[in-house]
């Protein structure tokens, strides 16, 4: 899944066949309770299905969005506050996801360059 250039078709079946049988021997060993994601995405084809579409999927690699899992799994534990607030009898019930959400905007406006694109063009239009 590494190989920069284009697969043929002929090389795309042959994954998918791979992982056909992986698939099963998988889903043998440890049930459906065992399938990940990218289990899933190999035995439904999806993967098969990108890379017919696309031809080569190594630009479209994962590893941006399991940073962000990481960086999300890290807010969550140690910025947010599970379960609200008390407040003597009261309890305040917040959102855990919308901080979340905020914050991974800010993230991607400014690591895609729309943060700085957005105030630039603020500047320009005084």
């Amino acid at each position: 899944m590494q190989q920069k250039t284009e697969f043929t078709d002929a090389d795309i079946d042959n994954f998918q066949d791979i992982g056909d049988r992986y698939f099963s021997s998988w889903l043998d060993l440890v049930g459906y309770d065992g399938i990940s994601n990218y289990i899933h995405m190999v035995g439904a084809g999806h993967i098969r299905y990108y890379l017919k579409k696309w031809r080569n999927l190594h630009r479209y690699q994962n590893q941006g969005w399991e940073a962000y899992n990481q960086q999300v799994t890290a807010f969550w534990h140690h910025r947010t506050t599970k379960g609200g607030t008390k407040h003597g009898a009261d309890v305040i019930n917040r959102s855990k996801i919308l901080p979340i959400a905020r914050w991974l905007l800010r993230l991607m406006m400014w690591k895609t360059g729309e943060g700085e694109r957005y105030f630039r063009s603020l500047e320009t239009n005084d």
